[in-house]
């Protein structure tokens, strides 16, 4: 009987080793193949930045580009006067219509009795109106009437 339990023991024992060196060689595979990954994973990261602030230098070039013509253009528009402005902008019919409304406000009419007089819409003339009277206030704030 203690023969069998040697046997036993000794059984249970090499068991236990062979469990031993099976977990032992599972953690340096992990261990190698976690490194490979944690490296690749640092390669990958580092080209998504510098692909990210490629990206971010094109969008500012591109951001300060469309502000400089922006302010070209807007340079340019206020080197204009505006009468030609909205001649030029203006067709003629549009230009007698407000002329139309000019004259009828002159004469006292108010925005609603004049849209409803042309029929014109009311927001049209009211903005027509409103618009001529800040052109008269900044001539004469100007001392030019």
């Amino acid at each position: 009987m203690t023969m069998e339990y040697l046997l036993i023991a000794g059984s249970i024992f090499l068991l236990l080793l062979n469990l031993l060196l099976m977990l032992t060689v599972k953690s340096k595979r992990n261990d190698e193949g976690s490194d490979g990954v944690y490296e690749s994973m640092a390669n990958f990261v580092t080209q998504l930045e510098e692909e990210n602030n490629e990206l971010y230098d094109k969008l500012i070039t591109y951001i300060k580009n469309s502000e400089m013509q922006l302010s070209e253009r807007i340079k340019q528009l206020e080197k204009k006067d505006v009468s030609t402005f909205l001649e030029q902008a203006m067709p003629y019919e549009t230009s007698i219509e407000i002329e139309k409304i000019m004259q009828l406000s002159k004469q006292g009419f108010s925005s609603k009795q004049i849209a409803k007089v042309l029929q014109i819409d009311y927001g049209k003339v009211d903005l027509i109106v409103h618009m001529n009277s800040m052109k008269r206030s900044n001539y004469k704030g100007n001392g030019v009437l």
